[in-house]
């Protein structure tokens, strides 16, 4: 089976010059790719707030992240020009244009809301991703667990027949 492509983002705040600062994404066979992006120089809006959410500091990320055209360049690879599923069109389309247009690039692939996917209302999906993570001991609050998680509804609800092949 090929999997979708789901793709989670952390960002420095969610004010209007947010950039994103980790990415988990799943590629075609189901694997998962989990990377922290170092900021542009000229990225300098933070939230000191939001790390009790995603537990990383601004240090951690211009230390240990990996630099923007690395990330575009992986991400770009293993999607593959195949839609990208995501749970905030908007602010990821944000997020993702901030990331490509660091070098000028412009998304290589679209994005699609996962309630087209999945064929559910935020509501529903959003029941659904909790009652399936509580049953997986999976954290939607951990980019790499709702990732997982979104790759395990996929394959349950295509198997049960309920909704149909991304690829069709």
């Amino acid at each position: 089976m090929e999997y979708p492509r789901f793709l989670v983002l952390e960002s420095s705040s969610y004010e209007e010059d947010a950039y994103p600062i980790t990415a988990c994404w799943s590629i075609f066979d189901g694997q998962l790719k989990d990377v922290m992006i170092r900021p542009e120089d000229e990225w300098s809006q933070w939230d000191a707030s939001n790390e009790d959410r995603h537990g990383i500091t601004r240090d951690q990320i211009e230390m240990v992240g990996e630099t923007v055209l690395d990330v575009i360049r992986e991400l770009s690879e293993d999607v593959d020009k195949q839609p990208v599923f995501v749970s905030e069109p908007y602010m990821y389309e944000k997020w993702l244009t901030t990331l490509y247009g660091a070098y000028g690039a412009e998304l290589p692939f679209d994005i699609v809301p996962m309630t087209e996917l999945f064929q559910m209302n935020e509501a529903e999906l959003q029941e659904e991703l909790e009652n399936l993570s509580h049953n997986l001991l999976l954290d939607l609050k951990v980019p790499e667990e709702k990732v997982r998680t979104c790759l395990e509804l996929y394959a349950r609800l295509l198997e049960a027949g309920l909704i149909e092949d991304y690829t069709n």
